[in-house]
């Protein structure tokens, strides 16, 4: 080394290669450093683009099952709307004819049918029985002593119709037993409407 420090030219060599060695070991450094760098951005990229399928898969998912939810509701609603329809024009014919009834010089007959089946159904010896308007007029002390002498029943008018527009209510202490056209046909729109819906769920399975 100290003959080349005495050698301008010699040392100008020594530096150049130094220097030439130097940056090849840089270059190679910043090579490997660039190669692992790239090497992190593709995983990292692949790991992205993962995470994006699963997350575009799931709201997919999601967006598919949603979707059907609401095909489900939109059909069930279809098949109750046609379901109801004819159903809801067959109960207002038959209140219509349970409305004529009241009108009609047979009711009396109809309101005792009523007491005697609830008299039944309670079990009881006394019974007070209100009616609507028009056909509370008819629970006359010798109508209801006739009932109760057929039916072995003790028969009252309540002091108040009911507040109905057919039909009676019966009373038994606590125990009632709602014989009115109306709760009455309710009762049997809701039978039916089941019943309807398990032959058309049976139809459509």
């Amino acid at each position: 080394m100290a003959a080349i420090l005495g050698d301008p030219e010699a040392l100008a060599a020594e530096v150049s290669r130094r220097a030439h060695h130097r940056a090849v070991e840089i270059a190679e450094d910043a090579r490997r450093r660039a190669t692992a760098i790239l090497e992190g951005a593709k995983e990292e990229s692949e790991s992205i683009r993962r995470q994006t399928e699963r997350e575009t898969e799931r709201q997919l998912t999601t967006l598919v099952r949603r979707n059907a939810a609401r095909a489900e509701l939109e059909g069930q609603r279809r098949f109750v709307l046609l379901r109801e329809a004819p159903m809801q024009r067959v109960w207002q014919a038959v209140e219509q004819r349970l409305r004529e009834v009241v009108r009609q010089p047979t009711y009396g007959d109809v309101l005792k049918r009523c007491a005697l089946v609830a008299a039944r159904e309670l079990g009881a010896t006394e019974l007070v029985l209100a009616a609507d308007v028009a056909g509370h007029e008819l629970l006359s002390p010798e109508t209801l002593a006739q009932w109760s002498q057929e039916a072995g029943v003790r028969f009252f008018r309540a002091p108040e119709p009911a507040a109905t527009w057919g039909g009676l209510l019966a009373t038994s202490g606590r125990s009632r037993f709602d014989a009115t056209f109306p709760t009455q046909l309710a009762a049997a729109q809701q039978g039916l409407r089941e019943r309807v819906f398990q032959l058309l769920s049976k139809g459509s399975a």
